[in-house]
């Protein structure tokens, strides 16, 4: 094999890869990943959302707790979609992980709810940044 014809796969591999993650963002953005509660929770369970911890030792996750959603910057913080409206995230409950899907995850208790008011997040995972 010739360097040039190295250098050639090498770049149709980089171009496969950037519109595989291109796939990935669009897959959140178009396909009903609003935060909504329960929604696309049972395809992450097992592998992902059952290992994120709180701040507080308890799990991120409880049933339905955490789902695929978007996220965007505003101004100096995050915010992420929950059942359809952008909630503000707070530094504290931003997971340090990616997702095996590179995109965002919320864990929120489901509205109206005794113990916690609307807005409340438990967890968040962001996108890479890049």
């Amino acid at each position: 094999m010739r360097v040039s014809e190295g250098f050639a796969g090498l770049a149709a591999l980089a171009g496969l890869l950037l519109a595989g993650g291109a796939a990935l963002a669009e897959d959140h953005a178009h396909h009903g990943y609003q935060g909504r509660h329960g929604i696309g929770h049972e395809r992450w369970h097992g592998a992902f959302y059952s290992r994120l911890v709180r701040q507080d030792g308890k799990s991120c996750c409880s049933l339905t707790d955490c789902v695929p959603t978007q996220s965007r910057m505003v101004d100096d913080h995050y915010e992420v979609l929950v059942d359809g409206e952008w909630t503000p995230v707070p530094e504290h409950v931003i997971q340090h992980v990616s997702a095996p899907d590179g995109g965002a995850h919320v864990c929120f208790p489901k509205q109206p709810h005794p113990q916690y008011p609307k807005g409340t997040l438990f967890c968040v995972v962001l996108p890479p940044e890049g």
